[in-house]
């Protein structure tokens, strides 16, 4: 008798470590795929930001991430595909009375507070943060302010920047029609902003 129960006690100690070494074998859940971004920065501040699923053979794709570009509060979006091709969006060229700098943001959402958003949500991870960023999408109504631009009030949502150098407008290139590549009505608006600094676009 004693032996049965012995036997009985071994066999399930086996089983006990068999199931510890299954658990063990399986790998751990991966997060969502996130997104490699490329910055790239021409004449007069333009900048072409574009970005890639960083695994688009992962089983974690995500099919609602987005680039989002934004430029004194004026935001622009693109979906990031899965199937690996990239997505861009490009800002600039900027130009102004003189030689100035201009200030490019952009990040990539992911749908909520993800941990594949880049970068990461102000508050992401600690606690609470779940229940509070629930709080502000039900008082503000919606989730889409997470792809507005860097004016948007949303306390949550931070933004990577680069500061680009623009280039200056001058009195030849107002000559010839260049005043429409500015925004400007006629010529004379465009020298008038050379020289002036003052816009009546």
């Amino acid at each position: 008798m004693k032996a049965i129960a012995s036997a009985r006690r071994f066999a399930g100690v086996l089983a006990l470590a068999a199931l510890v070494a299954a658990i063990a074998a399986v790998p751990a859940s991966a997060g969502h795929n996130g997104a490699v971004v490329d910055v790239d920065v021409g004449a007069c501040g333009e900048t072409t930001v574009v970005a890639q699923i960083a695994d688009p053979a992962g089983t974690h794709r995500v099919a609602n991430m987005r680039l989002v570009v934004d430029v004194d509060g004026v935001a622009q979006n693109v979906i990031i595909p899965i199937d690996g091709s990239t997505a861009s969006l490009t800002a600039g060229p900027f130009f102004g009375q003189s030689v100035e700098t201009e200030t490019v943001s952009w990040r990539v959402w992911g749908g909520d507070e993800r941990d594949y958003d880049d970068p990461l949500w102000n508050g992401y991870g600690e606690p609470g943060f779940g229940a509070e960023i629930g709080d502000y999408a039900d008082e503000v109504g919606t989730f889409a302010w997470v792809i507005a631009g860097t004016g948007d009030p949303n306390p949550f949502t931070n933004w990577n920047e680069v500061e680009v150098d623009t280039c200056a407008i001058t009195k030849e290139m107002c000559k010839d029609g260049g005043y429409a590549d500015f925004g400007f009505r006629n010529q004379g608006q465009c020298i008038q902003f050379v020289n002036t600094g003052r816009d009546s676009r």
